[in-house]
């Protein structure tokens, strides 16, 4: 698992990020947040960054004074540590308090993770979030 973090002057800004999940087949899922700011988006492709090396003179001097998103590893994260390589057994799409799909409740290996949006920002939590339910159009 990988999250999409902000990096601004060498500091990760580790709670709010698009979330990839990388499959035993290759597949990779991107759950990440949609334009309007509280809905879930969810793309079968990895995330691309918008500066990929080469980096222009321009681009790396608008990184230095606004930073930028960037992939980060979880492998040494120990809660994330905890689920890799283990079996999805449940997904469900979660409803926030408006009744907008707005996040996933993935149960991995007997540990569930919640990855909701909310205002505007991504956020991963190990314990079911305040103000989510799930979806009633959701049937698994």
């Amino acid at each position: 698992m990988t999250r999409i973090l902000f990096v601004y002057g060498g500091r990760v800004e580790s709670d709010d990020g698009p979330l990839e999940l990388h499959l035993d087949d290759g597949t990779v899922v991107l759950l990440d947040g949609a334009g309007d700011g509280e809905s879930l988006l969810v793309r079968g492709a990895p995330w691309t960054d918008p500066f990929e090396p080469p980096i222009s003179a321009e681009n790396r001097l608008y990184i230095e004074q606004n930073g930028k998103w960037s992939r980060s590893e979880q492998s040494g994260d120990p809660m994330f540590s905890s689920v890799l390589g283990k079996v999805i057994s449940s997904v469900k799409i979660l409803e926030n308090e408006f009744g907008r799909e707005a996040g996933v409740q993935l149960s991995i290996g007997g540990t569930d993770l919640w990855f909701v949006v909310t205002g505007d920002e991504c956020h991963v939590h190990w314990a079911q979030p305040i103000g989510f339910r799930t979806s009633t159009g959701y049937a698994q």
